[in-house]
């Protein structure tokens, strides 16, 4: 099986998988994050969100700062029956912003907003993803 192609730096275009097996566990799945040149380990939830996202990996997207605390990249709109109506994510956590369509990669602490959706976590032990700059190619995939 070949992996996507990456979209480019400057698009926030995802390139889309599709359903893929996983056994996971029954709080999580297990994923990877390729952040630019550093690969990430990370989960999803059982949330409804989470498993429409799951669904869709592998994706390729353009990941750009927003307001020194987060990384954005758009996608296409998960669905949000069954979440709650927003989210106070704490560095490290994977979410989804719903008003914009953006996943996003907390590094700092924003606060609750409502729209926020957590969908997992991720490990960044280097700090890489507050310290990239510009548009960031990021690929998330399946770790099973």
């Amino acid at each position: 099986m070949t992996q996507p192609e990456p979209t480019s730096p400057t698009t926030s275009t995802p390139t889309a998988g599709g359903p893929r097996a996983c056994a996971g566990s029954e709080t999580s799945t297990p994923i990877r994050i390729r952040f630019g040149g550093t690969m990430l380990t990370g989960s999803l939830d059982t949330s409804p969100a989470a498993r429409a996202l799951r669904d869709r990996l592998p994706i390729t997207v353009a990941a750009t700062d927003y307001g020194g605390v987060e990384k954005t990249a758009e996608i296409p709109a998960l669905p949000m029956v069954d979440m709650p109506a927003g989210a106070d994510p704490e560095p490290g956590t994977l979410g989804y912003y719903a008003p914009d369509r953006v996943l996003v990669f907390y590094y700092g602490d924003v606060g609750y907003f409502p729209g926020i959706a957590a969908l997992g976590r991720f490990t960044d032990t280097d700090g890489v993803v507050a310290t990239a700059t510009g548009a960031v190619t990021v690929t998330v995939e399946l770790d099973c």
